[in-house]
This record gives structure tokens, sequence and C-alpha cells, in this order.
């Protein structure tokens, strides 16, 4: 399936939760293509495509967050036609949450659950100097400093590096320019996780996210870094699979 270019080809899977997977700064929807494979039944992954990146390449970059969900709910509302959540990582888990929001202050069918990785809520200031008026290499200096994101194969090509400097610049801005904005209770279970060696994100920093929530929040950490969710995929995933699986039971008891 594949009804926008939001979203990579997906397999469908009928009966299963959707999970609207939503990537980090400069990222595009393939850093999610591993797990349609390793996912059982219980879930469809279905990954977000940002404007800038891979297919969307020749798009400009949406460096707002109320451009990003604006635009992307009209390709997305269509798919909350059966149970879903949102899974989002690092800058992702923003986009998510934002995305989250909207839907809410809709009225539309919100996700079952939020699952939410290696960001603190915006309402919490960053423990880093912002990195917009830095120059490119200063820039990609700084990101690779910090969050080690960046493949070495990626820096030795300056080719490559240079296209994919716009999506990575419009991304950072969008997380600049929310900080400081205040919570947003919602009425949707929260899960955050990280890892435990992560050097910006704290687990007390994650722990924020329940100012979000109107539920007690789960806080999950995992052995490593800012990007811990590239060594345990499959524990990662079992642990999404097993907490909507808990959302369900919940939802079809009180139903």
């Amino acid at each position: 399936m594949c009804p926008s270019n939001w979203f990579l080809p997906w397999q469908a899977k009928p009966g299963a939760i959707r999970l609207f997977c939503f990537p980090c700064a400069g990222y595009g929807a393939a850093m999610y293509h591993t797990w349609q494979a390793e996912v059982g039944d219980q879930l469809e992954i279905v990954a977000v495509q940002p404007p800038g990146r891979a297919n969307r390449h020749a798009e400009t970059p949406l460096d707002s967050m109320s451009d990003l969900v604006q635009s992307l709910l009209p390709a997305l509302l269509p798919l909350t036609d059966r149970p879903y959540a949102f899974f989002g990582h690092s800058m992702g888990a923003v986009f998510a949450a934002y995305t989250a929001k909207e839907i809410v202050n809709s009225g539309w069918t919100p996700p079952r659950r939020l699952f939410l990785s290696s960001r603190q809520p915006p309402h919490r200031p960053s423990p880093v100097s912002p990195l917009d008026h830095l120059s490119d290499q200063e820039f990609v200096d700084e990101i690779n400093r910090r969050y080690g994101g960046i493949p070495p194969e990626i820096l030795d090509e300056p080719s490559i590096l240079e296209l994919l400097l716009p999506a990575l610049r419009a991304d950072i801005r969008v997380l600049e320019r929310v900080e400081g904005d205040m919570p947003h209770r919602l009425p949707i279970p929260i899960t955050a996780y990280g890892g435990n060696q992560d050097p910006l994100v704290s687990s007390e920093m994650l722990a924020s996210w329940q100012d979000w929530t109107s539920r007690p929040l789960d806080l999950n950490l995992f052995q490593g870094g800012h990007f811990y969710l590239n060594d345990v995929t499959m524990r990662l995933l079992t642990s999404i699979s097993s907490a909507l699986r808990q959302s369900r039971v919940a939802k079809e008891g009180l139903g």
C-alpha cells in the first residue's frame, strides 16, 4: 500500500494495529525499513516520509511544526480507520506528539498510544545551545558530536552531505522554534523510551512527558546511546507490541 508520498509503501496486515513511525532530524522513512520485515503480524508499520528527503528530495523541507502537521494530516487521517499508534524518535517524537495534539483538538479518533523516543518534551529546555546559526561545517560537526547520527560514509562524501543538509537544518529549526511551548495534556497513554547512555536526554528529561498525558507515564530505558534503537530493534518492537496489547485489552474491557 502507498496512498500518499507521505509514506513508504507497506504491507497491509488486516487486524493489525497501524504504527505510524516518525523519523529523527534529517532522516526519512528509510530509517524504519527493517522494521517492516522484523515485526510480526500484530503491527503494520507505516513509515512517515517528510518533504525534502529520498523520493521527496525535490520538495522544500518544512521548517515549521504547524506546517508539518497540517501537511501530514490529510494523508494520515484516512488511514486512522483502524486502531493505530505513533512512534517517533528524537525530532520524530516531537512531531508525533504535536500531530496527536492536533488530532485530539480537532475531535478525530486519537492514537491508542504514543511511543516517544530519545527526546525531551518541548517545554523542557534543551541542555545544549542552538545550532541554526552555525555554518554548514560547524553545524555538521556539532550534530555529529552531540548525536553521532551521521554515518561515516556520508561524512566522507561532501556531495551527498550537501544534499542532506537542507532537511537536517529544517528539522533542527523546527525543534528550536517549538522549544518553550507549554505542555498539552492529552487523553492518550505515553510510553517514553531512551538509551541509558544518551549524553543529552536523561531519564529525568524523558519523564517530563508525563506533563503531556492524563495517564501514568510508562518509561523504559535500553542499553545504549541516542540511537539505542538500532541495536535493540526486536526488543523495542516487542515492547511496543506488548504495550498495545495491554491498551487494546483495557479499551475492550472498558467498552
